[in-house]
């Protein structure tokens, strides 16, 4: 079985696309958020994408290129079964994935309206209360990580703006393919 690397913008599925192929294929999930997130409690931080953001830049500063991807293939490494890498977003995140771990890395995605709405049940503190703020934000978070230059790395690409179901059956051809 091939690991995987499961990108995507805010909102799109990520996590639930992770834990559908973990569930049906026997992956370990890998989630590069969650990294960052036992950062911040460490340092007694809230996770807002700001503070995030500022502890992967910190983290990457001090131990090397990008500390979360370094983090992840540690785990990976360690782990007995394929991984799924849930959250990729830089390039360097990309490309360490796949020489690393020879990761077929998959593109989630939906249309900004619907993710905006998903983030919106979600109800984090820092969310922002429109569509248009919500575009802002993702326009920072395509510059400051490169998301253009990630996503162009995919190797696959599913759409989320129709439900689970449609879902999953994207990711189950995917799987036909990769295997």
């Amino acid at each position: 079985m091939k690991n995987l690397g499961i990108l995507g913008p805010a909102g799109s599925g990520k996590g639930i696309a992770a834990k559908y192929l973990a569930k049906k294929y026997g992956y370990t999930i890998i989630s590069m958020g969650n990294i960052v997130r036992d950062l911040a409690r460490k340092e007694h931080l809230s996770p807002k994408r700001e503070n995030l953001e500022k502890l992967q830049a910190k983290y990457s500063k001090k131990y090397g290129k990008d500390f979360v991807i370094g983090k992840a293939l540690e785990k990976a490494k360690n782990s007995k079964k394929p991984v799924i890498l849930d959250g990729i977003r830089k390039p360097i995140q990309a490309e360490k994935a796949k020489k690393e771990l020879k990761a077929k890395l998959i593109l989630i995605n939906a249309k900004p309206e619907i993710r905006f709405e998903r983030m919106k049940i979600r109800r984090r503190k820092d969310f922002p209360k429109t569509l248009k703020e919500f575009s802002k934000i993702e326009e920072k978070e395509n510059k400051v990580f490169n998301l253009k230059k990630t996503f162009s790395m995919v190797d696959f690409k599913a759409d989320n703006s129709n439900g689970k179901a449609y879902l999953f059956k994207q990711l189950d051809a995917i799987m036909k393919k990769i295997r």
